[in-house]
């Protein structure tokens, strides 16, 4: 199986190498997105409660464990890419600050327990006709006032940005765009 690999761009974890299956059905958040992000969250993401969702390479929980996070859950539901973020995480020995859920995100943010997050990474697949509905779904679920969203997307995608989600900043990298948001 052909392999791909980003490297970890800041904190603890800096300098290392995150491998993942290379597929055309992966698209992990660039370096540069990435840098962009945790310059947003610099100061605050020590300590957090995080959730990757549509996890891919895992690189953004992983980056943010690098960076001081308290724990990260990871919900990929592919198993080939479920199980290279587990073996990143044991090779980088941050597993015990980890999980891994084996799920389709939409599901999963159904039935998970929301309210103990504190910032919800969301990379989902460009392109695809939920995306619009995914960020309107979180208006009926438990997230606590002050909760950080990114949320990672094609900038061909046009989305409505929910009443109930304030857009802290926004940045566009080739034909990514990144938003941090705010419950």
């Amino acid at each position: 199986m052909k392999t791909s690999k980003i490297r970890i761009i800041g904190g603890s974890l800096k300098g290392n190498h995150i491998s993942f299956p290379s597929s055309s059905k992966l698209r992990p958040t660039s370096n540069k997105l990435r840098e962009i992000l945790f310059n947003w969250l610099s100061f605050e993401i020590a300590g957090l409660k995080c959730a990757d969702c549509f996890s891919g390479s895992g690189a953004l929980g992983i980056e943010a464990i690098s960076r001081g996070a308290k724990s990260v859950t990871f919900i990929e539901k592919t198993p080939k890419f479920a199980a290279s973020i587990e073996a990143n995480l044991g090779r980088l020995n941050i597993s015990e600050r980890c999980k891994i859920e084996i799920k389709n995100a939409f599901e999963w943010l159904k039935s998970a327990s929301l309210e103990e997050l504190d910032l919800i990474f969301f990379d989902p697949p460009f392109f695809d006709e939920r995306i619009q509905g995914l960020l309107a779904s979180l208006e009926s679920l438990k997230i606590k006032k002050g909760t950080l969203i990114y949320f990672e997307k094609s900038t061909f995608d046009k989305i409505d940005i929910p009443d109930s989600l304030k857009l802290l900043k926004s940045k566009s990298v080739g034909d990514a765009e990144g938003l941090l948001l705010e419950k």
